[in-house]
């Protein structure tokens, strides 16, 4: 299972936490009749809001793997999502901090947690939700990547080395199927299809692959014509 999809998962199950957690506040807060008694409303609003916790935390760390995975490459929607979600972050230490140490702001406390769980929500749709979309919804181009026009460029295995090392190896195994932040790409163009967008394994739709990518992985449009031929080189030889 690759990384994302994990933090995907976890996303979803934190989500359903925080809703609930919200829900018992809201409980307590409301002026209408409770069928539920304050104290177990209570105990109810710490044991989600603990796991919430939890899975911020670990959601976190792997959010900052595949930062660092990821390198200069990441998209716009990528920073956007972990830029709300280090906000939201801060939020809820600073809400934590605030009903365990210092009761005179508890006042503020319901207002920092509907906040928490507004950020959440839109974390989890520019994460996750985004994910299931695309996954769900989208399909795949069908139409293969212009062949470039004739060149006299030749490709260098050794030069596509350096390149996959700096760009690709973050996310990709060179070496084996297995999945690391994205498929392994050991035997692909041996194979029938490529493993995310599902087209036929092509150098043209590995091509369209980098450019136009489908699901999470960043675009390399940046990429020279020299690059890319030796970095198709090197696939060659995988």
């Amino acid at each position: 299972m690759s990384l994302f999809v994990t933090k995907s998962i976890i996303a979803g199950i934190l989500f359903i936490a925080g809703l609930f957690a919200l829900l018992t506040m809201l409980s307590l807060m409301g002026k209408t009749e409770r069928k539920a008694s304050p104290k177990s409303l209570r105990r109810l609003h710490k044991i989600f809001g603990f796991i919430f916790t939890i899975l911020i935390l670990v959601n976190s760390y792997l959010g900052m793997k595949y930062w660092t995975a990821a390198g200069d490459q990441l998209s716009t929607r990528a920073v956007f999502h972990g830029i709300l979600a280090l906000a939201l972050l801060i939020i809820l230490i600073l809400k934590i901090v605030i009903v365990q140490f210092y009761n005179q702001f508890l006042r503020f406390a319901p207002v920092m947690g509907i906040t928490v769980f507004a950020l959440s929500f839109v974390v989890f749709s520019t994460s996750a939700g985004y994910f299931l979309l695309r996954t769900i919804c989208a399909q795949p181009e069908t139409s293969e990547f212009s062949t470039p026009s004739p060149t006299s460029l030749k490709g260098n295995v050794e030069r596509g080395v350096s390149l996959f090392n700096n760009k690709c190896a973050s996310c990709h195994y060179a070496d084996k199927e297995e999945a690391r932040n994205g498929p392994g790409l050991k035997n692909l163009l041996k194979r029938e299809n490529l493993p995310s967008s599902n087209r036929s394994a092509t150098v043209e739709n590995i091509l369209l692959q980098l450019k136009k990518p489908w699901r999470v992985m960043p675009s390399f449009t940046s990429f020279l014509e020299q690059e890319l031929i030796d970095l198709m080189a090197y696939m060659k030889t995988l």
